[in-house]
């Protein structure tokens, strides 16, 4: 069920199987792997997962997506799973050329159906997925991307500017207050400040999840030291206006990744965001587009 695109600057394995995502991501012109895989990950496994399977227990790196929810819980009347459903179903090809792929599920959690679209140009990716709210009452949601990005210590993490905060002190081992301060700077518990633009190696054994908000535009990616190219994702603000960014320097799991999250909604209780305004929201039988394009810088 895999299926390559590929452009003079990108080369993208998609597979269907397993959520729909991108599995590699390459740059054509190095060869470097942008997207990270944990050691033990097999490209030939298959999987079958119930709607609902533990996310951390199950991932396995790539580009994954967060429909309709984060956190697992009770919201609207409605028992939302980890992390959404999407990630871990199989999606339904309708259409593939030779520079695109089209794919589709209809979600069993909320009443709403989500066609995705991966189309190379001659040198960027655009994603776009479109949802459809089949029923007669406003869903709120939250979506966002989720791709695990391969670092090397010295690299820069890139964002406009922006206001970010902890999404959980309990989980940070570098910010230690819950406060909004300007990317890249932030607080230690201890008051000192601290730069949290640059990724440090794997043996800081340290680990850190903030929000950004408030951005002053749509872009967000890495910039390898090494190399000097970046990833880069670009977007409407209006589609995303926020990025999470989840980092373990060895910290979690050992784990040694960055996750960079543009996202439709904070924080990751839904409830919450309704209660704040800021979720996302669906209205009765409405469809609506968002779209981000993924392209190398050099």
């Amino acid at each position: 069920m895999t299926t390559i695109l590929e452009n003079s600057e990108l080369k993208l394995t998609i597979r269907p199987d397993l959520g729909g995502r991108i599995d590699q991501l390459v740059d054509q012109k190095t060869g470097r792997e942008w997207l990270w895989h944990p050691p033990e990950y097999d490209p030939n496994q298959t999987r079958s997962l119930p709607v609902g399977a533990s996310f951390d227990e199950h991932w396995s790196g790539g580009w994954d997506e967060m429909f309709p929810n984060d956190g697992e819980g009770l919201s609207q009347n409605r028992h939302l799973v980890d992390h959404g459903e999407l990630w871990s179903q199989a999606w339904n090809v309708v259409e593939t050329t030779r520079t695109s792929i089209k794919m589709a599920r209809f979600c069993k959690t909320v009443p709403v159906s989500v066609e995705k679209t991966i189309r190379l140009d001659d040198t960027q990716a655009h994603i776009e997925f479109q949802f459809h709210n089949k029923s007669d009452e406003t869903i709120p949601f939250l979506f966002k991307h989720h791709p695990a990005i391969v670092i090397e210590a010295g690299d820069e993490i890139l964002l406009p500017d922006c206001l970010i905060e902890p999404v959980a002190l309990e989980f940070s081992t570098l910010i230690g207050r819950a406060q909004k301060t300007h990317f890249p700077k932030a607080f230690a518990a201890d008051g000192q400040e601290i730069d949290l633009q640059h990724i440090p190696p794997r043996s800081a054994k340290s680990q850190e999840f903030f929000y950004s908000s408030d951005l002053a535009k749509g872009e967000c990616g890495i910039r390898n030291a090494r190399s000097g190219t970046a990833l880069v994702m670009t977007f409407d603000t209006a589609d995303f206006p926020y990025v999470w960014v989840f980092q373990s320097y060895g910290g979690w799991r050992d784990y040694y990744v960055l996750v960079m999250e543009p996202c439709t909604t904070m924080p990751y209780d839904l409830d919450v965001a309704c209660q704040n305004g800021t979720a996302a929201q669906l209205k009765p039988k409405e469809r609506q587009i968002r779209t981000l394009t993924v392209r190398i810088q050099r």
